[in-house]
């Protein structure tokens, strides 16, 4: 009984939930001493003091392949199987980070790949340490950022088969999902400007560099000739200043004018993906309002239809109830026990005019 999966679970990716942890694996936790003492009886509020108590991230280690604790908690997570609210609260609390990385691994095996996509990748920003405990048992320490990687991409994540997800770029082709902009762009343009910085002072440094190598061997010589020799290298140096600085500015400009058509072509595909969605979405109103329309035409005319067949039914009706009282008015008896006609004919040999 303790093994079962909750009766009010629904399945997932069209299986029990526990299944999509693998037999040998399954078997082991059910067999460990901590699943049996700890993990009873367990609920989505419980689990959290149990999950505030791991020290690492590991799937099954050792040569006996000892099942982990961690690997224990998400088995039970699939037994249970709590409410996404919960599950997203696991995510986002900041304070228990082994609590968020068994909540992003449940919520990757079980979930979307929407909600995948948008609940995990802003956690790449989160640099926090964890402790992983490898196949022979040897400790390592790994980022939540390259866990969550691991998720994303990796087919197997502690001894448990992730399902397959489409990749990013074909969501994005499609629409379903924005281009990604990544985090550290920011700073990749703060490093960018620092390398430039770097660059024209080493350029500055350089000729000056030159004119004291060049005044060294000439300081025996006359006056004159030093006079006329640090003119020249100073016309030097200014070129070759002149130069450079106009290389550079090409250079920049050349670099702002990419990253304005880059900018552009991205607002470009953007609003392209804006408009066919607009356009999508307005087609299937139309197509919506016009199978609307169809549906009550329809009905009209078989409303109309009924409504005709019942006038027809019931005129038919009364032209039988008719002939029958008709039929049934000539075979009538009056009160003595004579019909209409006996009496017509009684009344001819009394000279009498005849009943209607």
């Amino acid at each position: 009984m303790a093994n079962r999966t909750d009766p009010d679970a629904d399945t997932v990716h069209g299986a029990n939930p526990q299944f999509l942890v693998d037999r040998i694996v399954r078997v082991k936790i059910y067999n460990d001493a901590y699943w049996k003492e700890y993990c009873f009886g367990l609920t989505t509020e419980s689990l959290i003091d149990e999950a505030a108590r791991l020290d690492y991230v590991a799937g099954t280690y050792g040569g006996r392949r000892r099942p982990s604790r961690f690997l224990c908690l998400f088995l039970k997570l699939l037994q249970i199987q709590p409410e996404e609210d919960v599950v997203m609260e696991y995510i986002k609390q900041p304070e228990l980070k082994y609590l968020r990385a068994l909540g992003c691994a449940y919520l990757r095996i079980t979930a979307r790949y929407l909600t995948i996509y948008q609940t995990l990748e802003p956690l790449f920003a989160d640099y926090r340490k964890l402790r992983y405990r490898d196949m022979n048992g040897k400790m390592s320490i790994i980022r939540m950022d390259e866990f969550v990687d691991w998720l994303m991409r990796e087919e197997t994540i502690c001894d448990v088969t992730m399902p397959q997800i489409p990749k990013r770029e074909i969501l994005e082709q499609t629409g379903q999902l924005d281009v990604y902009q990544s985090v550290l762009e920011d700073d990749l343009e703060d490093l960018e400007e620092l390398e430039r910085s770097l660059k024209e002072m080493q350029a500055k440094d350089e000729p000056k560099a030159i004119t004291e190598a060049e005044k060294e061997p000439q300081a025996q010589e006359p006056e004159e000739k030093k006079v006329e020799e640090t003119k020249e290298t100073k016309d030097r140096s200014e070129e070759r200043k002149q130069r450079r600085d106009v290389e550079k500015r090409d250079r920049r400009e050349d670099e702002r004018k990419e990253r304005r058509e880059e900018r552009k072509e991205r607002r470009d595909r953007d609003e392209d993906r804006k408009e066919r969605r607009t356009k999508d979405q307005e087609q299937g109103h139309k197509r919506k309002d016009h199978d609307r329309e169809e549906k009550k035409e329809k009905k009209d005319k078989k409303d109309k239809k009924e409504k005709e067949d019942e006038k027809k039914t019931k005129k038919s009706k009364n032209v039988n109830k008719a002939d029958e009282e008709r039929a049934a008015g000539h075979a009538k008896k009056d009160k003595d026990g004579l019909s209409v006609e006996e009496w017509n004919e009684i009344r001819k040999g009394m000279g009498l005019k005849p009943l209607r």
